[in-house]
């Protein structure tokens, strides 16, 4: 089971412990779901089924291995996606949980495009990833742990294509590496979900940069509060007084992938 209270004690724990890791394949049918595996299903515009494989993998040190057949690979391009804490909110507002969707080109056999999703959930890093149109929808509307995100809540940013030849094996490096080493608590003004979006896109256009600026939390706290929202601290205070979507939201998506709650929300045929 995983869980993420504290901070991890080295590299590896930090894979084993703190992130969240799924395989996605498209297939032909739906199979038995085990601890370890569902599947979803849905219903195209033309009434033909497609169906998705999910299968957690269990980490103990950087997943190379799951990588391998496109390692040296280039990241060619990234989008970010945001979802609202609150569907009544303004778009200008800084309460929305931001994850990044990577493409890595000419990965399958018959030339699929590969995709992987990356996130921070308060004390979890989750991470998606397989080949395919199919794959690409259910990244962008579900967390690794298999639920579903409020989609009406989320709003795709501009896609953003890459020169900088990123691979796939420095992709794995910098979080093996960087985001272990510096890994720390959740913090609301100064590591939150959107400053980990930030320092991956940082990192995928200019990893030398990123190295400097990683986790440079004074930094990112002057960056990161807009003068709309100057007094933030206070908004979130009297806001969450108010509301508990996001509480919720946060549970969902860190909630065991094993536990029985969790298993009430896999589509069905």
């Amino acid at each position: 089971m995983i869980t993420c209270c504290h901070a991890p004690r080295n590299g590896e724990s930090w894979w084993s412990e703190v992130v969240l890791c799924a395989q996605l394949e498209e297939v032909m049918w739906k199979g038995l779901a085990t601890e370890d595996i569902l599947y979803f299903g849905r219903t195209t515009d033309q009434g033909d089924k497609r169906y998705i494989r999910l299968t957690w993998k269990d980490l103990d040190k950087a997943p190379y291995d799951l990588f391998k057949s496109c390692l040296d690979k280039p990241i060619s391009a990234y989008k970010e996606v945001d979802e609202k804490w609150f569907s009544w909110q303004p778009n200008n507002l800084l309460t929305y949980h931001a994850f990044t969707i990577l493409e890595v080109e000419n990965v399958g056999w018959f030339g699929e495009k590969l995709f992987i999703m990356i996130e921070r959930c308060t004390e979890t890093v989750q991470l998606l990833y397989g080949l395919g149109s199919e794959v690409e929808l259910f990244v962008s509307q579900f967390y690794a742990n298999g639920q579903q995100r409020n989609t009406h809540q989320c709003s795709s940013q501009p896609r953003v294509k890459l020169s900088s030849s990123v691979t796939v094996r420095q992709l794995i490096e910098w979080m093996d590496k960087a985001v272990a080493k510096n890994w720390g608590p959740y913090n609301l003004l100064a590591k939150n979900c959107q400053h980990f979006a930030s320092d991956l896109q940082r990192f995928l256009h200019n990893p030398r940069q990123a190295q400097e600026h990683m986790w440079n939390e004074k930094e990112i706290m002057v960056k990161s509060l807009r003068p709309d929202v100057a007094n933030l601290d206070k908004f979130l205070d009297r806001l969450l007084g108010e509301h508990t979507e996001p509480e919720q939201e946060s549970s969902l998506a860190n909630q065991s992938h094993r536990s029985p709650r969790f298993l009430l929300v896999c589509l069905t045929t």
